[in-house]
């Protein structure tokens, strides 16, 4: 026989805004880390998916929590911890494959299905530790609608959020993503039902009520994730810049660009140098931020939302898109040879053709190097064969 279900709102809410906690946490700590060394990124990455995993696990509880059923229920001890795991393994993985790589709309997708189908098994797994007085049984219909949202809503959120890394971007995307584990959680509780066990197991009264145990939970989760976040904080911007190469920069506008860090990120520089206007290009090393003349640039390469440039010694991280730093470039001198790929004309010595795959080779190397290959995309094959008079 079925029981009759019944919800604390109070408690719908406090998941809710423990959901939207866990998601802007692990946004926030995941952003702009391009900047960072390998093994610091995996640190940010880390606490992200702790921060993100144990938020969507504290929704699921206080959510459970929130049902008011006629019986007693209790849960096992390690299914529910094994659901916590699974929320922050599978969390894991999908910020490493955002933050690992190009990211591309692929890419994205398949983070927002891992995602996705993290917040749906630990949702299964969270419900199969219920034990004592009641069976629960699942409609094919709410399992199948629950995959849906959790997945198609994910990659929603993962899109708007890593769109500009802007902070509005960002508290939306949490939204978006808090909104999203939340509806999968509830759409899936409406198509479950409980009813009584064949017996009646005596329980032993809690020492928290529900309200109680919520109100810890939730607490805990926006300490946890308070503490991630300050962790994160910065230090002194300023203080990380310096002079270029130990050099004093003429022009005003550079010096106040490079005072601030996100003004760098989206200004473009130029220093006059008689009646040629020389474009500078923004880039951080060791913290530090600086500007590179474009003419000192031989290849660009997009990395996810930014670039790295090299400027035929070392990668280095520039801030930019590909498309807006292809914008500055001048055409006259820089060619895009692959989506990926723009190439200082000056510095391409050779082209080579395997299969139906063709390179341009910049730079001659060192040693028994024959320099550094780029690869050329089919649709811009004739043009640089042209360029280089193959033809």
């Amino acid at each position: 026989m079925p029981l009759e279900v019944a919800y604390s709102p109070l408690l719908i809410v406090g998941s809710l805004a423990v959901a939207i906690m866990g998601a802007f946490t692990a946004l926030r700590l995941t952003s702009n880390l391009r900047h960072l060394d390998a093994s610091k990124r995996k640190t940010r990455v880390t606490q992200g998916a702790l921060a993100l995993g144990t938020g969507i696990w504290s929704m699921h509880f206080t959510g459970m929590l929130a049902v008011e059923l006629p019986i007693t229920i209790s849960y096992d001890p390690l299914r529910t911890l094994a659901s916590a795991l699974i929320a922050v393994l599978v969390v894991g993985v999908a910020l490493l494959s955002l933050h690992f790589g190009v990211r591309t709309k692929t890419r994205i997708a398949i983070a927002g299905t891992l995602t996705g189908l993290g917040i749906v098994g630990m949702h299964y797994l969270g419900m199969s530790a219920l034990s004592a007085n009641c069976v629960v049984t699942y409609s094919p219909i709410g399992i199948v609608m629950a995959i849906a949202i959790g997945i198609a809503s994910s990659i929603a959120a993962i899109e708007l959020a890593y769109g500009n890394r802007s902070l509005l971007s960002i508290s939306a995307g949490s939204v978006v993503l808090g909104l999203a584990i939340s509806a999968m959680h509830y759409s899936a509780m409406y198509f479950t039902a409980f009813s009584l066990g064949a017996e009646l197991t005596p329980t032993a009264p809690s020492f928290l009520d529900n309200d109680r145990l919520a109100l810890v939970v939730v607490l805990s989760s926006f300490v946890l994730s308070g503490l991630f976040l300050l962790m994160a904080v910065p230090g002194d911007a300023k203080g990380d810049i310096k002079k270029a190469d130990g050099q004093d920069v003429t022009q005003q506008n550079i010096e106040e660009t490079l005072a601030n860090t996100e003004a760098l990120n989206n200004t473009t520089v130029h220093e006059t140098k008689g009646t040629d206007t020389e474009i500078k290009i923004p880039y951080e090393q060791n913290k530090i931020q600086r500007l590179l003349s474009a003419e000192d640039i031989h290849v660009v390469k997009a990395d996810g939302h930014y670039t790295q440039i090299n400027d035929g010694g070392e990668d280095l991280f520039c801030p930019w898109s590909i498309s807006r730093l292809e914008k500055q470039l001048n055409p006259d001198d820089f060619v895009r040879t692959h989506r990926s790929f723009i190439v200082n004309k000056s510095q391409i010595t050779g082209f080579r053709r395997d299969g139906d795959k063709a390179f341009c080779i910049v730079g001659n190397g060192a040693g028994n190097s024959n320099g550094t290959e780029i690869p050329v995309s089919r649709s811009r094959i004739t043009e640089l064969r042209k360029l280089l008079q193959l033809n």
